[in-house]
């Protein structure tokens, strides 16, 4: 019998000259697989490796875009917070997925950026609407006369 056989390797007292051998499973016995609840997950499944995931505020970016663009309405004020929120969630998106467009689903994509353009468009139209409403005020405040003349000829 060999040294090994009549005393196994659990038996062995340590040698501390000797360098510290890899567990290597003693020949024969195959290759060795980790327990199954250490693997990882199949590919693409539970965000496992190489699995796309959707951009972290695209949809935000979107429902914000819509919510400005109404929102412009209402003195400008809400459409403009909206408007620039949905902008800059919008292009940051934009901006991580054109760094890395295999990680990111496109329809994620889609989402941000049609809520940037919607977050623009809002932003762009609240701005004419405060601008619009100074003047208004501007005008009643500067020419009094001319205010009163004006909502006179709608009764």
């Amino acid at each position: 019998m060999s040294d090994e056989q009549q005393n196994p390797p659990q038996n062995n007292p340590i040698d501390l000259n000797k360098p510290e051998q890899p567990n290597t499973p003693p020949s024969g016995f195959g290759p060795i697989t980790p327990p199954p609840f250490q693997q990882p997950p199949p590919f693409g499944q539970f965000g496992g490796m190489g699995g796309q995931q959707n951009l972290p505020n695209a949809t935000v970016a979107l429902v914000l875009g819509i919510l400005a663009l109404p929102a412009c309405c209402f003195y400008g004020i809400f459409g403009l917070i909206f408007g620039i929120i949905a902008w800059a969630l919008g292009g940051s998106d934009v901006k991580k997925y054109q760094l890395n467009p295999t990680m990111y689903t496109e329809s994620s994509f889609k989402n941000a950026k049609a809520g940037k353009i919607c977050g623009m468009i809002a932003t762009i139209l609240s701005l004419l609407f405060i601008i619009f409403f100074v003047l208004i005020i501007a005008g009643a405040i500067t020419h009094p006369e001319a205010y009163d003349r004006f909502f006179k000829g709608f009764n």
